[in-house]
């Protein structure tokens, strides 16, 4: 019997940093949540502040996500066909 050898899937260090911003983005938008669900500042002392500060954080909370999301997908995707990092100045070309 002939054996498969699987193609391991190496992932680049860029994908890892990606993958540090999307926690980044999670606590930031868990920091908005919970002030948003308890009415006061639960897991910061003092931040956020007031709703408007609450509602930023769970935005840009979610912004970082959605970008860190497709950002590790892109190096996801790359990583195999060219062996490393996505480089993003390829696909203006």
């Amino acid at each position: 019997m002939t054996e498969r050898s699987v193609p391991t899937l190496r992932l680049p260090p860029a994908f890892f940093g990606w993958a540090l911003v999307d926690l980044i983005g999670v606590a930031v938008m868990a920091v908005g949540a919970a002030w948003l669900i308890e009415g006061r500042a639960s897991l910061l002392p003092g931040f956020p502040a007031n709703t408007l500060q609450a509602w930023i954080c769970v935005v840009g909370g979610l912004g970082t996500l959605f970008v860190a999301a497709v950002k590790m997908l892109v190096e996801v995707m790359h990583a195999n066909k060219r062996g490393g990092a996505a480089n993003d100045d390829a696909f203006g070309r």
